[in-house]
């Protein structure tokens, strides 16, 4: 009796002692968590299930405010409607003024405003204060200043809370002294976007130098002094959005998505430090010979869509399975692809290239896009011949036509002793934007002599409807045995085509389908 006695003390003052503070009432609990560092308090969700309970029982909120005030001309008259709308901001964070003692979640705090006086700034402070005490996790702040009134600066005690893990700034400013030198103290967050902020290239660098757990980062379109960008330590960084700067330089050696957007700029084969990257998005960049051996400068990319403006480009992966190349240049390319695991190839161009060899063993699409410019003569069909007939199957071609262009195709031209690669197969053809002409038939005879189409989509508005009426009847009355090329070394397309089988318009369109061709 004695013994048993003991033990229940033993209990008493042992295991059941440590646990008492989870049998307070959960409103007190709250109170508790609100004295700790959030940091601490956060951490508590890993002592047992009932405080990971605990933590979720905490009040959370998700504020949205969207200013939709237009400019009507009158001064007087819109900044009453923006102080409507500040006064409706401060009535729905109500909540978190009035329980000062207790923890609470702030999980997104969205503001989307406009600026039309230098008083409003203060106000803005107080909201984020206001959410940066209470756990704030997200933040996303989009403002317009109008004239005479200065951007917004963010607070820099809002870079360091602790909880905060997703910060959007939109038309803000960040003061450079923010950030000096000397400055060691950590920022936690995991996703940063900038879009047309006010801010120094250098303090970027230094903001993100301060993020170790950084794992997103979206630059777009901030000012003069941002064109620069530099990122020397990002040890978690795995995506990269760079829109409008001139000059990179990144290290980043788990970055593995990059979109890169000139202003326009130029990228050299030191620009990059990241040999992780598995997707890659450059464009407006003048790259120069970057991708003639990306085994060395991106050995595990997969993913490459590129933006070129050199006359001459060379490719060379051995992981590369996709590639999309986009060019406004009208000048004829020379273009050279040896990517032996390719399985996808888009080619979006306004001229067919001049010189072309692909190596590739598993490509699976081919889709190309031309955008032809004033003049399509019977060299430039022979070109798209030849150009088609590097992809023996899985292709697609969809032409886009420029108002008043112009079309000639002669078979007279084809001479003997011109060298004329084998006609190639086309799973589908998409014509667009078709000029109305007089007489279609160059236009038809020069497309189909460059290849045969299983599918021939026509986009019907209304200078095509012409056109469309024509193919209908061309390719559908025809002779079964044409007399028309006689002994002709080159016979047109007329002796090919076996069967065709024609649709009505479906969604402003007009398909021509399943036609058989004789090889």
């Amino acid at each position: 009796m004695v013994f048993e006695r003991k033990q229940k003390r033993r209990n008493l003052d042992g295991v059941d002692a440590l646990d008492r503070i989870s049998q307070l009432p959960e409103h007190i609990i709250h109170h508790i968590l609100f004295l700790m560092p959030h940091k601490d308090a956060a951490r508590t969700t890993v002592l047992s299930k009932s405080w990971k309970q605990v933590w979720n029982s905490l009040p959370r909120y998700d504020f949205t405010f969207c200013d939709r005030t237009y400019y009507d001309n009158s001064p007087a008259h819109f900044e009453k409607k923006i102080e409507k709308f500040v006064r409706s901001v401060d009535e729905d964070l109500l909540p978190l003024r009035e329980h000062k003692t207790r923890i609470q979640i702030v999980q997104q705090f969205r503001l989307r405003m406009t600026l039309c006086h230098h008083k409003y700034a203060s106000r803005i402070d107080n909201w984020i204060e206001l959410a940066d005490r209470n756990l704030m996790e997200s933040l996303y702040l989009e403002l317009t200043s109008m004239n005479k009134v200065g951007r917004y600066v963010l607070p820099k005690t809002t870079f360091f809370v602790e909880s905060l893990a997703e910060l959007t700034l939109k038309g803000c400013k960040v003061l450079r002294k923010y950030f000096g030198d000397d400055m060691i103290k950590s920022i936690y967050l995991r996703k940063l976007t900038l879009e047309r902020v006010d801010v120094h290239y250098l303090t970027i660098t230094k903001i993100l130098h301060c993020c170790p757990l950084l794992e997103e980062f979206t630059q777009s379109n901030c000012c003069v002094k941002a064109k620069r960008v530099h990122i020397n330590y990002a040890p978690k960084l795995k995506k990269a959005k760079l829109y409008g700067v001139k000059k990179i330089k990144i290290e980043a050696p788990n970055l593995e998505e990059l979109y890169c957007r000139g202003d326009p700029g130029r990228l050299d084969s030191d620009s990059f430090a990241c040999n992780n990257v598995k997707k890659l998005k450059i464009s407006m960049f003048e790259t120069s010979k970057l991708f003639e051996d990306l085994n060395s400068k991106f050995p595990l990319l997969e993913t490459l869509d590129l933006q070129f403006y050199d006359s001459k480009l060379k490719i060379s992966s051995d992981r590369l399975k996709s590639l999309s190349l986009l060019s406004p240049n009208k000048q004829l390319p020379m273009l050279q692809v040896d990517c032996a695991n390719l399985h996808y190839f888009e080619y979006n161009c306004s001229a067919i290239p001049s010189s072309f060899s692909i190596t590739s063993c598993f490509l699976l699409k081919i889709e190309n896009t031309l955008r032809l410019d004033s003049h399509l003569d019977t060299f430039r069909f022979i070109t798209l011949r030849q150009y088609l007939r590097n992809f023996m199957q899985h292709q697609t071609l969809t032409l886009w036509f420029i108002p008043n262009c112009t079309i000639s195709f002669t078979p007279e031209e084809l001479r003997k002793d011109l060298p004329i690669p084998p006609i190639a197969t086309v799973e589908h053809l998409e014509l667009g934007n078709v000029p109305l002409m007089q007489d279609y038939t160059a236009l038809l005879d020069g497309l189909l002599w460059s290849c045969h189409p299983k599918v021939l989509l026509i986009r019907a508005d209304s200078e095509s409807k012409e056109f469309v009426n024509f193919l209908s009847e061309t390719l559908v009355i025809r002779e079964e045995e044409p007399k028309c090329c006689g002994d002709s070394h080159m016979k047109c397309w007329r002796h090919y085509l076996k069967a065709v089988k024609s649709e009505p318009h479906l969604d402003g369109m007009e398909y021509v389908k399943e036609c058989t061709w004789d090889m």
